[in-house]
Parts: C-alpha cells; structure tokens; sequence
C-alpha cells in the first residue's frame, strides 16, 4: 500500500489481470488507472475492504454482503458513488463540493432534451461556473489535461449512473435514483460503512505548512482520541514552533482554539474522530495570527493502531522548519532541519508527561478521599480540601463565557459539588464539573482531580510549579 492507502505500483498488473483490466505499462500507482481505483476505493468505503498495517484485508461487511436486502445495496452503491466523488474531486472540507459536483452533473444529463457532445461538456461546465466559481475550482482540480466534466460523465457511467458513447450520454435510471439522494443525505454518504459515525483507531495525518519553499510537511500518527487541543501540542512539536503565539483550528465553519482566549468552540472537547467522520478529509491549523503560519491537515487513511508503538509518531516528513520570530538582524539560521528522532524524543515526552500527570491525579485524588465513606462523605472531602487550595475568588470559564468562581457548597440531594458563580456566564450556583479554569493552576488542577474522580474526559492538565502539593492532608 501506497501512504495514502492506495494500492502500490508493483501490485497494480497483478489486480489488473486479476480484474480482466489492461493497465498500462508506465504508473505510479492504482490510482494512475480508473478501472482499478474506483472499485477499490469504493470497497473500502463500504466496508467490504480494510487497511491493517499496510496490507489489503477483508472488510467487516463482506461476509455479509450476499444477504443484503435492496435497500440496503442501494445504500453501499450510493455511498459507494460517493467515496469516489470525494476522492475524484476532493475538496478542502467534508465532501460537500465533492458531492454537489456530482448532483450538479447528474442535473444537465437528466435534463429532456440532453446535450450531446461538446455542447454538454459546457453545459456541466457552465452549471457548475453558475452555481459557485469555487466550486468550479474544486471540479478542475488535480484533473490534468482532461475536461473535468468528462471524467465526471465517464466516472457517473462506470457506476451505471449515465449510459452512452460517443458524446451521446443519457442519466439511467439508477442515476436518476440516486440524484435526490445527493442532495438529500449529502456528506451523511460518507464516512464509515458501519456507524456512518466516529472513526476510531489512529489517525495517519500528513501536515503541510504552507506558503514555503521548499515544501515542509510532516506525517503523523495519532489516536483518534485525541483532541484538537493534543493536535495542538503535536504540531508545535513536530514544526518546532515555540508556542508563544494564538491559535486556532478550523473544521468546516467552526473555529476551534484555546477556550480562554475566546475560541468560538474548545478544542479540548472534540476528538480526532469525530473531527473526520462523516468523510471529512481535512482541516486547517493557524498558528501566529500575525505571521499566519498556516498548516492543512489532512486525514490520509486510518490505520489499527500496532500494540508496540507508542503514539503520537511522527513517521516521515519533508522540508525545513521556518524559525519563529526570525529576522534578518539575526544570528541564527533561519530554518530548523527535520529531525525525525529529535521529533519522535520530544513526542515521546509528551505522552510521558501525561502518563505522569495523570499518575499524579491519582494520588491526590486518593490523599483527597482518605477516611472518604459514601458519595456524601466524597463530595464533603472535596470541597474541604479544593475551599483550602484554591485562593477564591477565581476566574474560569462557563460554556466559553467567563465567570468568576467565589466558592462551593455541596448539594446534599445529589451529591453534586456547586460552585458559587458570578458574571455573564452565570449568576449563582453551577455545577463544578462544568466550569473550565485557566491551564497552568492549582484550580485547574483540583478540577482535573474532580472530573477524573467522577469519570470525566478532562483537558490534559500540568502540576502548578511552586505549589506545595497536598503533602499537608496526609494523614
């Protein structure tokens, strides 16, 4: 397999006497030939193949393929039609322009009478220019000398959407289907076969940051657990940036960035696999809103994660690093070399740093509940030791909104521990566990301690330096 999950040029005569396809004698790659690359990529996106470690493996929904009922192969063909939109014409969010190319063209081939010929090459042309001028440039990109409009045709006849020859192409009735469908699901087309949902597994991400020359770029490994704030972290590893600047991710038209510096939405609260589910294939990364260092990430494949590697890893990559902050007058150079090892090493701490925070959570949490029996007696050893800790009043954050935190009380009905909150996010008591204080804390801390006791996802936090730690409570 190819990195991005594409059938690699040796094998490619091999499937192609395999399929009864002529395949040509100079390619990169199976996806160099159409009769090859659209089955494959549309038996991946309905399961009937899978990617494990780099080998070609059967899908989930192959065993069961034979006893699908007629819905449901109408289904598989439609999500099928549209992984090979998306991957014909992608484009830079979540499929959406990839599908309405390919119901766009359906369109003028449905239209009484169709044109023929050239005249209908301009017709989808023009369709496509009249709906959206960027949606024309998605249409033409990565085509090469062909006319876009006559891959589409001959892609829409190669699933038995269109019929024809010589010019003379007609919408089948299974392109007539499927033309409702498109705009009627859109992007819910994409995604995995099973849920349509999450993905899970790790995540094989190719970073490239752009507006440089020579082109830099980094391939990563990451769970699809981690959030966008992690992606944070590893980006600024692997680009050797200093993280001294704002922010911000963008994921179709949400922005996503650090909370407490008025981020539309958290980054610490969406996962990698949720940010790529329903066929969503990229996002970007600013970083240093005045510089504007902008990077693309986009998902190439998702691969099982291998029990003896420890991720994130970075597993290849391309190009110098721009320095931070650099100017002429300097000294140094101007570019970092990339370093893979130096990378992965710096990673490596990463995850040690979390392994040992969250070791360290653990023991206060234990110090916390000591002599703690039932969940009243729980809530109570709380708020007596976080009433101690943390110097109220403090300011954190409620939904995105700020507050100040004043104090806590406990409610006996629940159990649930109160904070008193004043300002625009709240006035009066709210639940603790879903206040968000600043990184870096000791509340943001004991907070961390109170979600991981309760169960709760929590942003990866860091032990206060100078904080003399709960050493005083043990008994």
């Amino acid at each position: 397999m190819t990195a991005k999950g594409v059938l690699r040029r040796a094998d490619v005569p091999l499937a192609g006497r395999a399929l009864d396809i002529t395949v040509p004698q100079r390619v990169r790659s199976a996806g160099d030939v159409p009769e090859l690359h659209y089955p494959w990529t549309a038996a991946l996106a309905i399961g009937l193949l899978a990617i494990s470690r780099d080998q070609a493996v059967p899908g989930p929904a192959l065993s069961q393929w034979r006893s699908l009922t007629g819905d449901d192969v109408l289904d598989s063909w439609s999500r099928a039609l549209a992984a090979v939109l998306a991957d014909v014409f992608p484009d830079d969010g979540d499929g959406a322009e990839s599908l309405e190319i390919g119901r766009l063209v359906l369109t003028a081939l449905a239209t009484d009478p169709a044109p023929t010929g050239a005249d209908l090459l301009t017709v989808i042309n023009q369709t496509i220019i009249s709906s959206d001028y960027a949606l024309y440039r998605t249409f033409n990109r990565g085509i090469g000398v062909r006319d876009a409009a006559e891959v589409a045709v001959e892609l829409l006849a190669a699933f038995g959407a269109a019929t024809g020859k010589s010019g003379r192409w007609r919408v089948t009735p299974l392109g007539r289907w499927v033309l409702p469908v498109l705009g009627a699901r859109g992007t819910a087309l994409l995604g995995s076969p099973e849920a349509q949902g999450e993905i899970v597994g790790s995540c094989q991400l190719k970073i490239t940051l752009r507006h440089v020359r020579p082109p830099c770029w980094r391939r990563v490994l990451v769970p699809a657990s981690a959030t966008l704030g992690d992606l944070h972290e590893i980006i600024q590893i692997v680009f050797v940036w200093d993280d001294d600047h704002l922010h911000g991710f963008t994921v179709g038209r949400r922005q996503y960035g650090d909370p407490y510096f008025d981020a539309e939405y958290d980054e610490g609260t969406i996962t990698l696999g949720e940010v790529f589910d329903r066929g969503r294939r990229s996002i970007s990364y600013l970083y240093d809103f005045g510089a504007s260092w902008l990077h693309d990430v986009a998902l190439e494949r998702v691969v099982e994660p291998d029990p003896t590697t420890s991720y994130p890893v970075c597993v290849d990559g391309r190009g110098d690093a721009p320095v931070e902050d650099w100017c002429e007058d300097d000294d140094a150079p101007a570019w970092t070399p990339f370093d893979r090892a130096d990378i992965n090493t710096q990673l490596a701490r990463l995850v040690d740093g979390t392994r040992e925070c969250a070791a360290q959570l653990r023991d206060d949490i234990e110090v916390i509940l000591t002599d703690a029996d039932g969940e009243a007696a729980e809530v109570t050893a709380f708020v007596t030791v976080l009433e101690e800790e943390i110097p109220f009043p403090v300011p954190a954050t409620l939904l995105g909104a700020p507050v100040i935190v004043t104090g806590l009380e406990e409610d006996d009905a629940t159990f649930d521990l109160r904070a008193r909150c004043r300002g625009k996010g709240a006035d009066g008591l709210v639940s603790f566990a879903d206040l968000e204080f600043r990184p870096g804390t000791v509340d943001a801390w004991l907070h961390a301690a109170y979600l991981a006791h309760l169960g709760r996802q929590f942003q990866s936090v860091t032990r206060p330096g100078g904080w003399a730690g709960l050493d005083r409570w043990k008994s």
